[in-house]
């Protein structure tokens, strides 16, 4: 396919001039919205169907001057570059120009990164810069203020520990931060600010969980609230476009109930602050949507079952509403149209996979592209034989999920118990053990094994580490417990999933109830070969090796000695 996106640039290839303050470069995350933008008008936006949020651009320029000025006490201390940062004045010039921005602008306003090095064909930087949310509330100085704030900590995540480490770890030169001023989509409900679906849509499905599902045909993951719910490790509905009706976690209600969303985000207008509520807290939410029932279902947990959400229907002890999205692809089929044709339209620009970022209001049936950007993984990966194995020898077998891989004599096993991890009274402090342990082996490509989601939001979901605590893994399992709480999840449109792409870190869920996955509870069981400084960490030396065949949809992690 013809790549258009490489040699353009926004400021002088867009046919309708951007809103751009300063000079230098737009930044990544600008180009491919404004290239989205771009491409989709040669066919007729407007009967299209998809909107753009009003966005003004920040040049990489004022970053540049900005910086220069910024005296900071310890720069390798990131918190000190905070403080340092926003204690410091932006430019006057800059001041100005967003007085004259807020002008036009009274809606809250969503102030994202869009670095020089952001959303390139090869890095995605994926959650690795901030993106702010403010309700642009108040008089003009105090609009200003957050505006402001939410700028300058922005210029600051340039240099948090996880952008450090990335670029660190594919030897990127130094940095320079752009910033998108754009619209926040959504409708106010309350004192809370929030679109009602978010999305985001990989235009190849390369971690397929059936063989039902077609890799060309991409994958979407929807959320109520705010899209950050869709690139996190919580919970959210997994669409195939091969088939709608397929669920990763299949049709048992039981089933359907644990992995639905129940937790959503928003920005609390009155303060100013990113939100998350559960919607069985919050069932007064119900009252400013008047089609939830197309979203959401409620679960009978002394039935089992899963019910209609009636209107004015009684919700007692029993009932759990939850986000099941089951009604989402035949009362606004549009979503999915309007996916598909950005897909299509934006693989063939670009001439590789796309990854998309959209939000969706039901009462104006409109559909809005926030973000576009190549999908920074392997095209292919070489096809893998799965060697025949002595069963003593077999460390871990699953058979989901699974990109086609080997990584051979890895020499570090690290291992989170579930039952120590449970025990532990201060969860944070095993993320920081695997941190220290992740430091200690730079340079080597182990494997991480552990309960649940690695990287959840949730420490009780599975271990909250961060990208610089697990950034020299070269193989990462996570293991499901039926009776426990730890069951991995299909994130793939994660930002998470988007580290292991970009990365190329070998990735298998393997389940203790499913047939075909094998967990070696024995050699788990072994005595720690290295010391570690909590219970539940343990690390193993030897020889090991894994393979995994995406075509065969198994995987192995084989003891070699």
């Amino acid at each position: 396919m013809k790549n258009r996106f490489a040699e353009f640039d926004p400021r002088t290839h867009a046919s309708e001039p951007p809103r751009v303050i300063g000079g230098g470069s737009l930044g990544g995350k600008a180009k491919g919205l404004i290239f989205a933008k771009e491409v989709t008008a040669e066919v007729d936006s407007h009967s299209f169907g998809v909107c753009f949020p009003e966005s003004w651009h920040i040049g990489t320029d004022v970053f540049e001057e900005f910086s220069s000025r910024v005296q900071v006490e310890n720069p390798e201390c990131h918190h000190s570059i905070k403080e340092a940062y926003a204690q410091a004045r932006l430019p006057e010039s800059l001041m100005h120009d967003l007085e004259d921005l807020l002008q036009s602008a009274r809606y809250p306003l969503a102030v994202r990164s869009s670095s020089y090095l952001e959303d390139s064909m090869k890095h995605s930087f994926a959650g690795k810069y901030l993106t702010l949310f403010i309700p642009n509330s108040g008089d003009l100085a105090e609009r200003l203020r957050q505006l402001e704030t939410a700028i300058k900590l922005v210029y600051a995540s340039t240099y948090n520990p996880n952008a450090v480490s990335y670029r660190k770890k594919h030897n990127l030169p130094e940095e320079k931060m752009g910033v998108i001023v754009q619209r926040l989509i959504g409708k106010q409900r309350g004192n809370l600010f929030y679109p009602e679906v978010s999305g985001v849509g990989y235009s190849k499905n390369y971690r397929r969980w059936t063989e039902r599902v077609a890799k060309e045909d991409g994958v979407v993951r929807i959320a109520f609230g705010l899209g950050t719910r869709c690139t996190g490790r919580g919970y959210a509905r997994t669409f195939s476009l091969t088939n709608l009706a397929l669920r990763p976690e299949g049709y048992n209600p039981e089933d359907i109930a644990k992995y639905s969303q129940e937790t959503f985000d928003a920005l609390d207008m009155e303060t100013g602050q990113l939100v998350s509520y559960n919607i069985n807290r919050r069932l007064e939410t119900i009252s400013h949507h008047p089609r939830i029932n197309r979203f959401a279902e409620v679960f009978s947990q002394s039935d089992r079952a899963l019910l209609p959400l009636v209107p004015g229907m009684p919700l007692t002890r029993d009932h759990k509403l939850i986000f099941t999205f089951h009604g989402l692809q035949k009362s606004y089929p549009e979503i999915f149209v309007h996916v598909h044709r950005l897909f299509d339209i934006l693989e063939k620009a670009m001439g590789m996979a796309v990854d998309i970022e959209f939000v969706f209001e039901a009462r104006d049936s409109s559909f809005f592209l926030v973000q576009a950007r190549p999908l920074t993984s392997y095209e292919e990966y070489s096809p893998v034989i799965i060697p025949k194995t002595n069963p003593a020898n077999l460390i871990l077998r699953g058979n989901r999920m699974l990109t086609n891989g080997r990584c051979q004599n890895i020499r570090y096993i690290v291992y989170v118990d579930y039952r120590e991890y449970q025990r532990s009274a201060d969860k944070y402090e095993v993320a920081r053990e695997i941190g220290r342990i992740n430091r200690s082996l730079e340079g080597e490509r182990y494997i991480l094994v552990g309960p649940g989601r690695w990287g959840s939001r949730d420490k009780l979901l599975g271990v909250p580490v961060v990208y610089n605590e697990i950034s020299n893994a070269g193989v990462l399992v996570e293991l499901g417990f039926s009776r426990e709480n730890f069951v991995p999840e299909l994130s793939y449109g994660t930002h998470f999933f988007a580290d292991l792409e970009a990365d190329g870190v070998l990735y298998m869920p393997v389940f203790d109830h499913l047939a075909g996955n094998v967990i070696n509870f024995g050699f788990f069981a072994r005595q720690s070969d290295l010391t570690t400084f909590h219970p539940a960490v343990s690390v193993f030396t030897g020889r090991f090796s894994a393979y995994f065949s995406g075509d065969a949809q198994i995987g192995v992690v084989i003891d070699d000695a």
